[in-house]
């Protein structure tokens, strides 16, 4: 039972309750009495609702409460009007009663001040919540907005990162140079097919950093060698998209590209205590300053992750023993 039915039903028993226990007061045979707020309570519940559907059909989009006060007042007297008259005329058909105009307009006024009240409540409360969803919807296109404008950011950069790495083979070794655009359409088609979603398995991002190791190991040949050390569990984790891939490609760039020797690159994923643990690590050490690009592609990271799971993902970046060290800790449930 929805909230809304959950209020109609008690406000209306509340409402009959008070009467029965007046008129009992007064001596009113509870036979009849019974009978007539049985009737009255099914009846309001049910010309409430209809009002109910006629403020939702009466009501454009941005038009002030107060264009409803003359719908409210016309349909609350003629509520009011007809539970009264199904309450008198059943009590007297039951019990042989009759009643004095006095009685009569004393229950008919309070049965036009409960629905007149039902239906500023219902309008107050309506109003509140159409805010409500208003600004949900609001703070999540916004959020959907912020999404994609952050995911957009990545690709260019590793785009023209790509393209150099095959031009440098265009003449060398054509055929190799084919299967680098191969390997280059593979990861555009992946960002360019990729749907509404925000996240992305962990194995399908897997397969880029695969391609987009090859791309860079024409650059670099023996000096980048890569280690990939992924969990069965972790494989199917979810994770955003390009969030792997930006960290490989500073571990490369700002790692291998800075060493004279053999660079070493290590990506491992593990699940702990429902979190993905990814870290890609590369020999070598912080800098004091951190390249605007590192500094850029850190950023975008974070507030992605703080985007779609707030403050119950991390990222961190540390160095010890000649190792540099990007660690992300990522919820399995969103």
């Amino acid at each position: 039972m929805t909230r809304y039915w959950k209020f109609q039903c008690l406000g209306w028993l509340s409402y009959s309750a008070f009467g029965i226990v007046i008129n009992l007061a007064n001596g009113v045979a509870p036979g009849s009495l019974l009978a007539g707020h049985v009737v009255m309570v099914s009846t309001g519940i049910g010309l409430t609702h209809l009002l109910r559907r006629a403020i939702h059909r009466c009501r454009l989009p941005g038009q002030p409460i107060s264009s409803l006060w003359p719908l409210l007042a016309g349909a609350s007297l003629g509520i009011s009007i007809v539970l009264a008259a199904l309450v008198i005329g059943l009590n007297m058909m039951l019990s042989q009663g009759k009643w004095d105009l006095v009685a009569m307009l004393g229950l008919w006024w309070g049965m036009f001040l409960a629905t007149g009240f039902w239906s500023v409540l219902y309008v107050r409360f309506s109003d509140q919540r159409r805010h409500e969803v208003l600004e949900a919807q609001l703070h999540s296109s916004l959020r959907e907005a912020k999404l994609q404008a952050l995911e957009s950011q990545l690709n260019p950069h590793f785009l023209f990162n790509s393209l150099n790495s095959i031009r440098a083979l265009v003449e060398m070794d054509p055929v190799r140079a084919q299967d680098m655009l191969t390997r280059l359409a593979n990861v555009l088609r992946n960002s360019l097919l990729q749907d509404v979603k925000h996240t992305v398995p962990l194995g399908q991002e897997l397969q880029i950093v695969s391609d987009y190791l090859a791309l860079e190991t024409v650059r670099f040949g023996d000096r980048l060698q890569a280690v990939v050390r992924v969990d069965e569990a972790a494989a199917n984790c979810l994770i955003p998209p390009m969030v792997l891939q930006t960290l490989v490609e500073n571990a490369v760039k700002y790692g291998v590209g800075q060493t004279r020797g053999a660079g070493e690159l290590r990506i491992d994923a593990t699940v702990h205590d429902d979190l993905l643990q990814l870290k890609v690590e590369n020999n070598g050490s912080l800098r004091e300053s951190t390249p605007e690009a590192i500094r850029l592609g850190l950023n975008n990271i974070r507030e992605r992750l703080s985007l779609l799971y707030r403050d119950r993902a991390k990222l961190q970046l540390d160095s010890d023993s000649g190792w540099v060290r990007a660690t992300v800790l990522i919820p399995l449930v969103p």
